[in-house]
């Protein structure tokens, strides 16, 4: 062991590091999908074929040898829309510039939040950040206006055509309601949770955006980010979760913030 630590180079080092960072921020991505259960049965088969070899299994290992020889054609096409999130991700967290938001604007959204929960109105508000949403848009109601609490109030309001769509915010501005969002198909999430919170969670499984759910039922609010789902929030935890993740922090520098952003999660 010692020897093998005195011819360790540096690049060695360096490369078994860098190896480690993409194989860790893989698995923060897929962790809880169902493309991660597709892996588990890849390597299961692998085992098995490494297994009928060593047993001397031939049949068995005849059928499962172009199965095996055929694994980087069948992870390509099994999971081209999860590669193109991992590789997406990877480069937002370690180009992207830091998160920017007037924090008047998270005080209207806030507001809005907590008068939907209080009058028990359902609600789906999405920020968008450094990944377009516009794949999103199709057959929404297109706005242009400022962030204000009433409009967002107004546009979750029983019987009107956008209550059961989401609102898809870009900066300080409502771009557009009545969104139809991605149901997320995780079999981590409480089986009892409604269409707009799988529609939260499956919006920020392949996105950096951030939704916020206001339950019908109980007028519970909730957060999805990167997949994952911290529900019953209180209005100050959710006006502090937000600036967190929005507000920059000017004591951090860029080279740490891109740091940090990049070992965080999404």
């Amino acid at each position: 062991m010692s020897q093998f630590f005195a011819n360790l180079r540096w690049q060695d080092a360096l490369d078994i590091l860098l190896v480690a960072v993409v194989i860790y921020q893989v698995f923060l991505i897929l962790r809880g999908t169902q493309a991660l259960q597709v892996l588990a049965g890849l390597f299961l088969l692998l085992l098995a074929y490494i297994g009928a070899r060593h047993l001397e299994l031939f049949t068995l290992e005849w059928l499962l040898d172009g199965v095996v020889k055929s694994f980087p054609l069948i992870i390509i096409i099994l999971f081209q829309a999860d590669i193109r999130r991992v590789l997406s991700r990877m480069v937002r967290k370690a180009l992207a510039p830091p998160e920017t938001s007037e924090p008047q604007t998270t005080d209207e959204i806030c507001e809005a939040v907590e008068t939907l929960s209080n009058h028990r109105i359902g609600g789906l508000i999405v920020l968008e950040r450094h990944i377009g949403l516009s794949d999103y848009l199709e057959g929404s109601v297109r706005l242009d206006s400022i962030v204000t609490w009433e409009l967002l109030v107004s546009l979750f309001w029983p019987h009107t055509p956008t209550h059961d769509g989401a609102v898809i915010i870009q900066g300080d501005r409502i771009v557009a309601a009545g969104c139809l969002l991605p149901l997320s198909k995780s079999t981590t999430l409480d089986p009892t949770l409604g269409t707009r919170h799988r529609a939260a969670v499956g919006l920020t499984e392949h996105t950096d955006a951030l939704a916020l759910v206001v339950s019908e039922t109980n007028g519970q609010v909730s957060l999805s980010r990167g997949g994952k789902l911290t529900q019953n929030l209180s209005r100050f935890q959710l006006r502090q979760e937000l600036k967190d993740i929005l507000e920059p922090n000017d004591r951090k520098g860029p080279w740490f913030a891109r740091f940090t952003r990049f070992f965080g999660p999404s």
